[in-house]
């Protein structure tokens, strides 16, 4: 992966921070009121319904709707096999629980009993004494080094899963930021302590706050900050983070441009809520986007089958992490001669979605050539923040079709 500059702008009522690859938008974080998201939250919920036939639990967290509890995001270490949820929550009782995904029109928020406390580098794991690396470190002897650097800071009830951005990281701050997490996490078990449920007992930073930390790794040559506010919050952040190394690219832009449009950012985010996407040798991607999925339709321009999936396949990652795609995903690639292309496209596809910080999973190809995917649902669908409803269709996309009279018939008798 290139080198990219962060771009984060200001204006009432909206705040952005975006990826740039060279001049090509990578990843976009939009605030909007409404839309602030409440993912890695922590709470003390109050457990307002356990329902044996679906092994979960529905907890009450102080915010719209309720929060739900899977016996899977419940599970103890001791109990792996199975088990029922029953044995580990009542309703009334008190049950500290962090976000998972953000709560959707027809779905509450996904809760988890297994709660983390997440940093630049690190992130901290109580009640799992482990020390866990990133797969895309991969050094080995990076690797090695950060690992006996972390066991000797992991232990007692707590363990630490290394970031990617700390590759290279230094002992002395690997140290600060686990001695930060620590005692951000004492902090809130004796917040719970004292709170009467249902709580906050920890928020996240702001969206554009929390992109720096998660993207803010050594390849971040640039910060650009349009807005002064803006600029002292993430200074501020990032001190109180420590990150040092990230605060120093922070730059004011005072272009009369404003940032997002000299670096064409603007008109590639307009793009991004529409369903056609040209690809560059003249084919295309069509993008629908249902309740219970996303599917993507490869058209080629011409070029041979294969060199349209190959571009395709880049493009498609892409879209997923800019349109914050996630859930289950269909894509029908335009069809080829037989399996090595095929393989060709899924080890393009891989590759591609490598990068992605959710959690994403390609399967293969199914017996009517199309190609299936899951990725972890991160905050708000873009095309639900930029965009609303049609009042005239509902949202279809369509609207109905003025009626014509019949010719003669009644018409023409009433005439008489």
């Amino acid at each position: 992966m290139s080198d990219g500059v962060i771009l984060m702008d200001s204006r009432p009522g909206e705040t952005r921070a975006a990826l740039m690859e060279g001049r090509r938008l990578s990843e976009l974080a939009i605030d909007r009121p409404g839309f602030e998201g409440i993912t890695g939250n922590i709470y003390l919920g109050r457990v307002e319904k356990v329902v044996p036939g679906l092994n979960a639990a529905f907890i009450g967290l102080g915010v719209e709707g309720s929060g739900y509890l899977a016996m899977a995001e419940i599970r103890t270490r001791d109990d792996p096999g199975g088990g029922r949820i029953a044995k580990y929550v009542s309703e009334g009782e008190s049950v500290l629980v962090q976000v998972l995904r953000e709560p959707s029109e027809d779905k509450g928020a996904k809760l988890t009993t297994r709660v983390t406390v997440t940093g630049a580098l690190l992130v901290h794991t109580p009640g799992a004494a482990e020390v866990r690396l990133s797969r895309r470190i991969e050094n080995e002897g990076e690797r090695r080094r950060l690992r006996d650097c972390i066991e000797k800071l992991a232990g007692g009830d707590g363990g630490f899963v290394v970031r990617t951005a700390a590759e290279g990281a230094g002992e002395a701050r690997l140290a600060g930021e686990a001695e930060r997490l620590t005692a951000t996490w004492r902090q809130i078990t004796a917040a719970a302590e004292k709170a009467k449920p249902p709580a906050c007992l920890y928020r996240e930073a702001e969206p554009a706050l929390r992109f720096l930390r998660d993207h803010g790794g050594p390849r971040i040559k640039r910060i650009l900050v349009e807005g002064a506010a803006l600029l002292n919050r993430a200074r501020s952040y990032l001190e109180r983070q420590a990150a040092a190394p990230l605060a120093e690219r922070l730059e004011p832009y005072r272009d009369r441009e404003p940032l997002f449009e000299a670096w064409q950012a603007e008109e590639q985010i307009e793009a991004a809520v529409e369903d056609t996407v040209p690809l560059s040798a003249g084919g295309s991607l069509i993008i629908g986007q249902t309740p219970a999925l996303t599917a993507v339709d490869v058209n080629t321009g011409g070029e041979g089958a294969l060199a349209a999936n190959l571009e395709a396949a880049d493009e498609i990652a892409r879209q997923m992490r800019l349109r914050n795609l996630a859930g289950l995903l269909v894509v029908d690639f335009v069809s080829m001669s037989g399996r090595k292309e095929e393989s060709q496209v899924l080890d393009a596809l891989r590759r591609a979605v490598a990068a992605d910080p959710a959690s994403v999973h390609v399967g293969g190809f199914t017996r009517f050539g199309m190609v299936e995917m899951t990725r972890r649902r991160r905050g708000f669908p873009l095309a639900r923040v930029l965009t609303t409803p049609c009042p005239a269709c509902g949202g279809s996309g369509r609207i109905a079709r003025p009626h014509e009279p019949e010719r003669g018939g009644r018409e023409g008798i009433a005439k008489r």
